[in-house]
């Protein structure tokens, strides 16, 4: 077995010791507090690569900042966020297992001369290319579903304004919408009579085998890599918050994009319906009935406040044009802001926040929108 490498390790706030494996796969091994530089001893120790714990609710960005100038890859345990990371693995790694990572991740590194300053780049450009791709799949899905883009547009507005008042981090929020513009997917497999019929048209037996369309979808997604935490978003998204959907999955087991789905699908069935769009008042009523049961209570009462901000009539005279790079905190956006490949990605009337602000930088704007129209 290859020698363990000099391990520079992040202890998290709190923490005073390294966890066993990690002690164990390096070679040596220095530990630093949590958002500190690299000091002077450090550096004269020349660390290898750079390990820590931490969550996908942390921002990994915000950790390794201080020591970008080092140029030396890191390893998440407990991180499924790769774009800043050479690697990603359980925290609960053998040591082994975690000297083999750490011997093949810095060999690779200086192989390739890894630039952590490149990732972002990097990230980008698999990131245009993955919305590319999404973006052929709806078009694919539009000509099986004539209204399959206009309809996927509302659950992903509406999924995208629960997302920003969550404030969940960036790169989730990303999925969550990806997720919400493929949603339907699965219903290529899905038989026409049984795609066309109305819900009441459908046996019992016929509905079950309709309500699979999640499970086809996610098994077609799944082959894809980049795409698999977006497969697992669409397969559960018709379960019960109660534990009485298909899997028994319940509450909090369910992932939250998921369930932010399963609400805002519900929500834009109702205003869509070919037969009669429910009024906001109804569509709130049938919320109420499922909080709880069918649907996440908190998520049912964002719906209720997307519902009433997008009723809001806010005034065309106070608005003036604003570039995007001069975007402040508390601005009204007065028009919708798009992405490059047609997605909204901030709804008019929408207030900034510095959380926002962070979105807009994780989608590509659509070229010919240089400046917006905001109120103070």
């Amino acid at each position: 077995m290859k020698r363990g490498v000099r391990v520079l390790h992040l202890l998290a706030p709190g923490q005073h010791d390294p966890p066993e494996n990690v002690r164990q796969a390096a070679g040596a091994l220095r530990l630093l507090p949590w958002g500190m530089p690299a000091d002077a001893p450090t550096r004269e120790y020349g660390p290898e690569v750079i390990t820590f714990v931490g969550s996908a609710d942390e921002d990994v960005r915000g950790i390794l900042q201080p020591l970008a100038d080092l140029a030396i890859p890191a390893v998440g345990l407990g991180i499924r966020r790769l774009d800043v990371l050479a690697a990603g693995v359980n925290a609960n790694i053998a040591a082994a297992d975690l000297r083999v990572v750490l011997n093949l991740v810095v060999a690779l590194a200086a192989e390739r001369r890894f630039n952590p300053a490149m990732a972002p780049k990097t990230a980008n450009t698999v990131a245009v290319a993955v919305d590319d791709l999404i973006l052929l799949l709806e078009h694919l899905l539009t000509l099986r579903i004539p209204d399959y883009r206009e309809r996927a547009l509302r659950v992903m507005e509406a999924s995208l304004w629960i997302c920003n008042h969550l404030n969940l981090p960036p790169e989730e929020i990303r999925d969550i919408v990806r997720a919400s513009r493929l949603r339907e997917i699965g219903k290529l497999g899905v038989s026409d009579r049984l795609l066309f019929a109305r819900r009441v048209e459908r046996t019992s037996e016929e509905q079950t085998a309709y309500n699979r369309y999640p499970e086809f979808g996610a098994n077609a997604l799944n082959h894809l890599p980049v795409l698999r935490t977006i497969a697992n978003i669409v397969e559960h998204q018709l379960e019960n918050f109660d534990g009485s959907g298909p899997r028994g999955l319940m509450a909090h087991q369910i992932p939250l994009g998921s369930r932010i789905l399963r609400a805002a699908g519900t929500f834009t069935m109702l205003q869509s319906s070919p037969d009669k769009p429910a009024a906001p008042r109804d569509v709130v009523a049938a919320l109420e009935r499922g909080r709880g049961t069918l649907y996440d209570p908190l998520l049912v009462k964002l719906i209720e406040n997307y519902l009433v901000a997008g009723t809001d009539d806010v005034s065309e005279s106070s608005a003036r044009w604003v570039r995007l790079t001069e975007l402040e905190e508390g601005m009204v956006v007065a028009e919708d802001i798009w992405s490059r490949t047609g997605m909204k990605i901030i709804p008019r009337g929408t207030r900034l926040t510095s959380h926002i602000l962070k979105i807009l930088q994780q989608f590509p704007i659509h070229p010919s929108i240089d400046s917006v129209r905001v109120h103070p």
